[in-house]
């Protein structure tokens, strides 16, 4: 299989793989982020081809700023499951990493979330150690006369 970055012409390609990556995002959305990657000096993908059914995995990478230095951060990587498990993630991950280091980067950090099993082991086995582990907790609030619930008196009393 050859890895190679991503061209204009690979945007269909692409945005499925992406689509399978975060089903949840509009379509529109995944397209417009790929073709701004496209263009873009901070920011990469490299896609997985195989020789008679193309794209068949990628990874996006970009640049930010840091406190002390630049790093990059792995935006998204996806190999289609019947790849899986032969090395090849370790290979776009290698691409990414020599990316970085022709860019003079040497922090490159990822994240993911429990809707990814596979990724933890993934990550581990391309040298990745686990930085710190997060909950985000949401509460939808409602103003005051919006639904029947009676809010709780807020005034201290």
């Amino acid at each position: 299989m050859e890895i190679r970055e991503a061209q204009p012409g690979d945007l269909d390609a692409w945005v499925n793989l992406r689509r399978a990556l975060w089903p949840d995002d509009p379509s529109e959305s995944l397209f417009a982020e790929a073709k701004r990657v496209l263009t873009s000096s901070d920011e990469v993908c490299y896609l997985l081809i195989h020789p008679s059914l193309g794209a068949v995995g990628f990874i996006e990478a970009a640049l930010h700023p840091g406190a002390d230095a630049p790093y990059a951060h792995v935006e998204g990587w996806f190999i289609s499951p019947e790849y899986r498990r032969q090395g090849q993630g370790r290979k776009l991950m290698d691409r990414i990493e020599q990316w970085c280091l022709h860019r003079a980067i040497r922090t490159l950090t990822s994240d993911t979330t429990p809707k990814y099993p596979l990724s933890p082991t993934a990550h581990a086995r391309c040298g990745f150690r686990t930085l710190a582990e997060l909950k985000i907790f949401i509460r939808e609030l409602q103003p005051p006369g919006t639904d029947d619930t009676v809010p709780p008196d807020m005034s201290g009393r």
